[in-house]
């Protein structure tokens, strides 16, 4: 089956279409015709080599996270599922969906909403389950209270300001200026220029949602009592120092 491939780390260009085999399905799993693939940040650092602790040396290497498709074949135990249903959803923590199949478990995908076609439902999977995660499980973002989101008009951040809205918060978004109305249209309260604004003049906040993994310490100063950072990236110009600071801060009820 052809799939998206890279044989070194570089720019968009060592990107190619290869072959690969079409994956085998393993008892109680499901196989998916992809229809659409959609290309999310972390996939971006893995091509570019900027992650390498991650990603490793070994190639060719694949990309992709998220994927819609139709059911191609279904095992007998997958209650639920039938041949040709629309489904959505992730791999995991692989990379590969970029291709015509992937193989994967009944709970990594569900059915894909009807009133959007495949190629827009493709776009969801890995934004809208992190937004929802950060936000309701683990910031427990409650009505009345005050979101800042990091990025917000990102893939991730701009499904966290229409989540945040819908969960009865005053949403401000951090994003750069020439996306500012694209961001007041998602509901965004308020929107700010990171390049205008210093984090360290930032209001105060009672969830803070970082997307861009840089300066948690001056986020962190910038909660209201009780405030919750949930940063879903870390700094990948200085990984050890970031990852330590964010699991120490996680230890100590500070995240």
């Amino acid at each position: 089956m052809r799939a998206a491939l890279y044989d070194s780390y570089g720019p968009p260009e060592v990107l190619y279409e290869g072959r690969v085999p079409v994956p085998v399905r393993k008892p109680g799993e499901v196989l998916v015709r992809v229809h659409a693939a959609s290309v999310n940040g972390g996939e971006l650092h893995g091509r570019a080599g900027r992650v390498r602790f991650v990603t490793g040396r070994r190639f060719p290497q694949r990309t992709g996270l998220d994927f819609a498709g139709e059911v191609a074949e279904v095992d007998p135990d997958a209650t639920g599922l039938r041949v040709g249903d629309r489904v959505w959803g992730i791999l995991g923590r692989t990379f590969g969906s970029a291709a015509e199949y992937v193989s994967v478990r009944p709970r990594q995908i569900a059915y894909a909403p009807g009133n959007v076609t495949l190629t827009e439902a493709a776009s969801l999977p890995a934004g809208g389950t992190t937004s929802l995660t950060a936000l309701r499980d683990k910031a427990g973002l409650r009505a009345g209270e005050r979101l800042l989101v990091r990025g917000a008009s990102g893939g991730v951040g701009s499904v966290a300001v229409q989540l945040g809205k819908a969960l009865g918060a005053h949403v401000t978004g951090l994003a750069g200026a020439k996306n500012a109305d694209f961001v007041r249209e998602l509901g965004a309260d308020e929107v700010l220029d990171h390049r205008a604004t210093a984090l360290a003049d930032l209001d105060r906040y009672d969830v803070i949602m970082d997307t861009v993994g840089t300066e948690h310490p001056v986020l962190r100063r910038r909660l209201a009592p009780g405030g919750r950072l949930v940063s879903i990236a870390f700094d990948i110009d200085h990984p050890v120092r970031s990852i330590g600071y964010l699991l120490g801060s996680a230890v100590h009820g500070r995240q």
